[in-house]
């Protein structure tokens, strides 16, 4: 019976079991393929966004706008065109691994938040009509957000000088962090000054850009440069309390941080950069357009152009990152990142900065990097070529932050790395002063001459001793074109630590002369006494005791001196 039961129950599980496996195969999860629409609602045209074709579709419903339909379908082209092929399902595609990190990022975050679990929860009630994403009891909402007032822009600087402020920027800055869309700045600059409102959200860019355009004019700038930072510092500092930033917001903030890194100390950049990266975070800029999640949804500015929230994205990472690194503090680390970097086009360099970038990050403090490793990166970094001498100067500062690395990971650094070291910062100190005669004052062009002499002795061989005089030399040229006193404390500062080199081997070469000094005469050296009466060859000058030359050599003397030597007992005998 037993032997009967089994052999008929089993086709009988086995069945089902396939069973339920075809049917759950023939129910592809929710989510896991992309549905394809032959149509898009209007909202999601305007705004360049993947429309699902539903009424309303999952964007206008996540954001709450209007989704309405045309009322025909366009009618197809009578003939097929020849449409270049997309490029996003290749983007996507190489590096699945990093869309997967995202998107397990992205619904865990979402489980955290208790500010989206309401609009989830009416979703699966109301599917229509669920309540939007808020900080509904958040707090007791006993005050709200205060109205401030802020200088007008256009009582600093009249029209004319603000173009002229925008071409300095445009030639010096926008070429390596091109942040900004050229048809909008473009626009809003022929508009401010036409319209008498007091302030416009884009407001603190126009400050950045004219801040930076006066400090990059080569001249001792614009009457009030000070008075447009302190107008963008006062309008950024309060999108940090703003109900809705926007991408303007995070804008001004990178600018801000390029105007302090460029004049400021380091906590301030510092600051600065860490600031740009939350307003990023909060405007869902680190995510790529039409994936953005749900947590951001209250406070995302959607309205962008997708490649310039891009390069806003990058650049301000980039400035994160390496300040952070410089200063040797914590970078902002956003979750959920799926923002594809810029793609490459003329008239910026913003994909090689970028691309330099991400060689970088294998300096990672968290990453526990093989002196091997390093190496690697180090060659990797020597390898690229750069066109901009901005890029140039960024290029040999990784390779003196890959040398100071080094020195702490490995016991000993080959010479082949030494001479790569060496050949990169003679690189960026000649770049530095290319620069400081074009009187661009980018950061790195005091930066990189210091921290390469300071490596130069460091490494205290003959090779690298052999460049302090040129470097010194460079360095005291950058300071003859911005005489400023931090460039005096960092000429002093090297010219002291040279000095202390000097004396350090001072005292080594006196150790030396010590120790071939008759000062307690030995047997050896009463030896040698008896040795220079019996008319030994050293007597006549063999060596000179000041530069150890030969002199007066007598190949005959030589042969013909008796010498003493020392028998089985000790006792002086000669030959």
């Amino acid at each position: 019976t037993s032997i009967r039961f089994t052999a008929i129950t089993f086709p009988s599980i086995q069945s089902v079991i396939m069973s339920s496996a075809l049917d759950r195969s023939s129910r592809p999860p929710i989510g896991s393929i992309r549905r394809r629409t032959k149509k898009a609602c209007e909202t999601c045209k305007l705004r360049k966004r993947k429309c699902d074709g539903h009424e309303p579709c999952s964007f206008c419903l996540k954001y709450e706008y209007d989704c309405a339909y045309e009322a025909q379908p366009r009618k197809k082209p009578s003939r097929p065109s020849i449409a270049r092929p997309s490029t996003k399902p290749l983007e996507r595609a190489s590096s699945p691994a990093l869309a997967a990190r995202a998107d397990v990022n992205q619904q865990q975050m979402e489980a955290n938040s208790g500010t989206a679990f309401p609009h989830f929860l009416g979703k699966s009630l109301n599917p229509q009509n669920p309540p939007k994403v808020h900080g509904f009891s958040w707090n007791l909402g006993l005050r709200h957000e205060p109205i401030q007032q802020f200088a007008n822009i256009s009582s600093l600087v009249s029209k004319d000088e603000m173009s002229a402020l925008v071409g300095h920027y445009l030639e010096r800055i926008h070429p390596i962090y091109a942040v900004l869309d050229l048809d909008m700045l473009e626009k809003k600059v022929g508009l401010r000054w036409d319209n008498s409102i007091t302030f416009d959200s884009y407001d603190p860019v126009l400050c950045g850009v004219a801040a930076l355009g006066s400090l990059y004019s080569g001249d001792n700038g614009h009457r009030n440069e000070e008075a447009l930072v302190q107008c963008a510092k006062e309008i950024l500092e309060a999108t940090c309390t703003m109900n809705k930033p926007l991408i303007h917001h995070a804008t001004g903030w990178v600018l801000r941080t390029l105007y302090l890194r460029s004049t400021g100390c380091p906590h301030t950049s510092w600051m600065a950069s860490c600031s740009a990266m939350h307003i990023i975070e909060a405007a869902g800029a680190h995510q790529d357009p039409g994936m953005i999640s749900l947590v951001y949804s209250d406070t995302a500015d959607v309205g962008v152009d997708e490649e310039s929230q891009r390069r806003l994205f990058w650049v301000a990472t980039v400035l994160n990152t390496w300040i952070s690194y410089e200063y040797g503090r914590s970078r902002v680390i956003l979750r959920g990142i799926s923002c594809k970097p810029p793609v490459p086009r003329a008239g910026d360099l913003t994909a090689e900065l970028v691309s330099l970038f991400q060689i970088s990050q294998r300096l990672d403090p968290d990453q526990n990097n093989r002196p091997s490793d390093l190496e690697d990166v180090l060659y990797h970094v020597q390898s690229l070529t750069l066109s901009h001498d901005a890029l140039v100067l960024s290029q040999a500062n990784l390779a003196l932050t890959i040398y100071r690395r080094l020195r702490v990971a490995a016991s000993s650094i080959s010479n082949d790395v030494i001479n790569c070291v060496i050949r990169m910062g003679s690189d960026g100190t000649a770049a530095a002063v290319r620069m400081s005669e074009d009187r661009s004052p980018w950061w790195h062009v005091a930066n990189v001459p210091f921290q390469f002499l300071c490596i130069l002795l460091a490494i205290d061989s003959k090779e690298s001793l052999s460049h302090v005089g040129h470097a010194m030399r460079s360095f005291k040229t950058i300071g003859s074109h911005f005489n400023t006193p931090t460039v005096h404390i960092a000429i002093e500062t090297v010219d002291s630590l040279i000095k202390l080199l000097q004396r350090k081997k001072e005292r080594e070469i006196g150790l030396l002369r010590d120790s071939i000094q008759d000062q307690d005469s030995g047997p050896f050296e009463r030896n040698l006494s008896s040795t220079q009466e019996y008319g030994s060859p050293l007597q006549g000058g063999l060596f000179d005791g000041n530069n150890l030359e030969m002199i007066d050599w007598d190949w005959n003397a030589f042969f013909d001196a008796e010498i003493p030597l020392f028998d089985d007992r000790g006792q002086m005998r000669y030959g």
